[in-house]
This record gives C-alpha cells, sequence and structure tokens, in this order.
C-alpha cells in the first residue's frame, strides 16, 4: 500500500506532514490496517489518485469529478479550521497586487496552476462570469504557472494581474512566504465548495471509516495551514456542485487563444449519498 498527501505539501511544512502521516499511520495499525510508514513524494498526482494501491491520498474536487481518479473512493472532507476553509468547505482568494483591485478582468492576465484545478481554474472563471465578463475571453491571456505558489509569485512580479487560490494555500503563502504575500492583497472570495477530498483505492471502501476516523484523530486541535483539525465524512453528492461548476463552464473560454473550458466533463453525476 502507498499513501501520498501532495495538496498541500510545501517543503516548509513537511515535517509537520510526515509527524501527521506517523500519528495516522499509527492509528490504522491499531485498527488492524497495515499502513506504509512514509507518504510517497514526487509521484506524478494522477498516477497517486489512480493507484490500485492506493491506502490514502488526497485530490482536488474536479479531477474527482471528471474522473482522473480512477475508480478511487471517497474517504472524507478535511475541515482546516481556516477562515474561507472550514466545516468541509472552502472558498478560492482571488489575488491582486496591491492597488490594482480597479483593473477590469477583461484587460488583465491571469495566472492560473492548471486547466484541470477547480480552486485555481475553474473558481477564477465562475467568479469572472459572474463579475460580468465576456465568456468570448475573460481574460486578455493566461499563464500557466503550474502551482498556486507559482501564480501568486507571478502576480507580485507584475508577470500576471490576477490568480485564485483556495484559501488554505492563502493561509499557507501568508506563513510562509509573508514577503510575497505582503505585495499582495484579497480583493474577492469564491463561493464555497467542497473541501479537498481524501480518496482510496475501491478496493479499500469497507476501511473507509476506519480511514476517516485515523485521519480525523490525527489532527489537531489548533488550525495548521495544509493540515486537518477533523476529517468529514464525503459522499458524491457532496461533489455535485464541483460538477454543476464545470458543467456551467463548458464553452467558456479564459482568453481568447485558449480552448473552452471543461470539455470532457459528463453531463451525470450521482445525487445520492455513496
Amino acid at each position: 500500500m502507498i499513501a501520498g498527501l501532495p495538496m498541500y505539501d510545501w517543503p516548509e511544512i513537511q515535517p509537520s506532514t510526515d509527524a501527521f502521516w506517523t500519528r495516522v499511520a499509527a492509528g490504522l495499525e491499531r485498527n488492524g490496517i497495515s499502513a506504509p510508514p512514509s507518504l510517497v513524494r514526487g509521484c506524478a498526482p494522477e498516477a497517486l489518485w489512480s493507484a490500485s494501491d492506493l491506502l490514502i491520498g488526497q485530490t482536488c474536487g474536479l479531477p474527482y469529478v471528471t474522473g482522473r481518479c480512477g475508480e478511487a473512493a471517497l474517504i472524507g472532507r478535511p475541515d482546516y479550521g481556516l477562515p474561507g476553509a472550514s466545516g468541509g468547505h472552502y472558498a478560492s482568494a482571488i489575488i491582486m497586487r496591491r492597488g490594482d483591485s480597479e483593473r477590469a478582468p477583461g484587460a488583465s492576465t491571469a495566472a492560473i496552476n492548471g486547466i484541470g484545478s477547480q480552486s485555481g481554474c475553474h473558481a477564477l472563471a465562475d467568479w469572472a462570469v459572474g463579475d460580468g465578463s465576456a465568456k468570448a475571453g475573460l481574460f486578455a491571456s493566461v499563464l500557466m504557472s503550474g502551482a498556486h505558489r507559482a501564480s501568486a509569485e507571478a502576480v507580485a512580479r507584475g508577470q500576471a494581474d490576477i490568480a485564485a487560490m483556495d484559501a488554505v494555500t492563502w493561509a499557507l503563502l501568508s506563513t510562509h512566504a509573508p514577503d510575497v504575500a505582503a505585495v499582495l492583497e484579497v480583493v474577492a472570495w469564491t463561493r464555497p465548495m467542497p473541501a479537498l477530498p481524501y480518496i482510496t483505492a475501491a478496493p479499500n471502501t469497507r476501511h473507509t471509516d476506519t480511514l476517516r476516523a485515523c485521519l480525523a484523530a490525527a489532527g489537531g486541535e489548533r488550525a495548521v495551514p495544509g493540515l486537518p483539525v477533523d476529517v468529514l465524512p464525503a459522499t458524491l453528492a457532496d461533489y455535485a456542485p464541483v460538477h454543476a461548476m464545470a458543467l456551467a463552464l463548458r464553452g467558456v473560454r479564459l482568453a481568447p487563444d485558449l480552448a473552452p473550458l471543461a470539455p470532457d466533463v459528463a453531463p451525470e453525476w450521482p445525487s445520492t449519498a455513496d
């Protein structure tokens, strides 16, 4: 079995993440579930998410609802106990350089971590559509940064004008890259979405309750950006809003020279608990 928690695995918090996993693994062993002693790092996210021997992993809601996690099953939704990231939900922070908040989206360069990201791409597009921007191209151009942190750095350096990142990442940035965060400001928050789910390979579904309980027990009462204070139950129905947003954004272009968003999202999504 393997385990990986790549979504918030900043170098600055890897010792804390490793300690968290040690507590999770110890809890699993006490419950008769053999757990790997350490987390996998350096593995391509989609390979981790769809691995047949995945015991515990974490993904973004959008890859999950668009089938990029293979047959992986839900374990639970993290509660990070942070502003904008609690109760099993999160919002994305729309960030710009300080003093640039009056710039119109349509005249801006947006930095996104990737087209397949809910918090950094679809949330930004949904906000821009709601802000009245033209669907022919929400932004003048788009910079593909590859990571939320890189998007923030691009905005801070003036290589891009606007970006979105989930509230946990904004807290990580504010804590561990204060020089970057100081140049930026949150100009808006997007509507809440279900938190980035913990997942497991389909054969492990008989252990879902135990996996969730061990993750929850390993969390702490004090909020630490990137680590949960609790893990709540999750059903397929909880992630229906992510699917609905993806459907609503089909045909929407981030920039005039980019293909429309979400061409491959299936039209149906389960509306009942799994």
